[in-house]
């Protein structure tokens, strides 16, 4: 048995755009949620507790005013 992948990584890079393409032709990428409206994430600086931050405010637990005394800050 040998160790070569059975695909090259051109060959995938090859399927995955024909099949992006596909999709496009198709409209499969015409009504996703937020489309055509702007990221909110990429306007702020980074957060490395922006999980806990949003898991605390889906989970609708406590104040998010107070979310950087919780995770001191």
């Amino acid at each position: 048995m040998s160790n070569r992948p059975l695909l090259s990584d051109r060959a995938i890079q090859m399927v995955a755009e024909d099949k992006i393409r596909a999709a496009i032709a198709a409209g499969e990428f015409d009504r996703l949620p937020g489309f055509g409206k702007p990221a909110s994430i990429i306007d702020e600086p980074y957060d490395p507790n922006w999980w806990i931050r949003r898991k605390l405010r889906l989970e609708e637990l406590g104040d998010p005013r107070e979310y950087g005394r919780l995770l001191g800050e």
